[in-house]
């Protein structure tokens, strides 16, 4: 399998066969032209980082029987898209085609005093686990997981606790549209601090880049 990570916090996980799940195309994911043979997209949440009615509703006219699994708000806002929708509000497994989506109903981290919305938290066959907005960590093991590296509702702290706790081969800072240059350095720096310790393989994707 191959994840290919598009911008901020939006990946495709694709199988031998070619087919994909897209992950959290966010309005901050410019997507890439080639859309064909997506089977699936998950939207963790609403915010508009994460969710997009109009680059949803371009991989659904690209793939008319795509399945966009999302919760009750991230479906309050892809009302007016027209494609086949499963919300998702208390954890469950789909299986479409060859992909097996572990979904985790969870709340999103707390920002201020209180979680602002829900979240969900995925996993795809046992290759690409991402808590979404949180730092969910499950029982599973899988190749990869998506360490969430800047948001105003984390810590560096907790993002190194993550990559120790999660049980992962390798990891991959994620949602980190928000740093520059500067930003990705410190971040960098610090996860290369740790990652021996942790047994795992740090894993550093561009846009547009890959890794099996």
């Amino acid at each position: 399998m191959k994840l290919t990570k598009y911008g901020h916090a939006c990946v495709f996980v694709e199988n031998d066969e070619g087919n994909k799940v897209v992950i959290d195309a966010g309005e901050w994911t410019e997507l890439p032209t080639d859309l064909g043979n997506i089977v699936a997209v998950v939207c963790t949440h609403v915010h508009g980082d994460h969710t997009s009615a109009e680059n949803v509703q371009k991989i659904f006219d690209a793939n008319p029987d795509t399945i966009v699994y999302a919760n009750s708000e991230s479906m309050q806002a892809l009302e007016n898209v027209s494609c086949k929708k499963v919300i998702v509000d208390n954890d469950a497994v789909e299986q479409i085609e060859d992909f097996e989506i572990s979904l985790y109903a969870l709340d999103h981290a707390v920002i201020w005093q209180n979680s602002p919305c829900k979240n969900l938290a995925v996993k795809v066959n046992d290759f690409y686990y991402y808590p979404g907005d949180s730092f969910h960590i499950i029982d599973d093991p899988v190749e990869i997981a998506g360490v969430p590296v800047s948001a105003p509702w984390l810590k560096m702290s907790e993002a190194i606790q993550f990559v120790y706790d999660v049980k992962a081969k390798k990891v991959i800072p994620t949602h980190n549209g928000i740093l520059n240059d500067n930003g990705h350095m410190i971040v960098h720096k610090w996860l290369n601090n740790i990652i021996t310790d942790t047994g795992k393989e740090l894993v550093l994707l561009k846009n547009n880049e890959s890794s099996n």
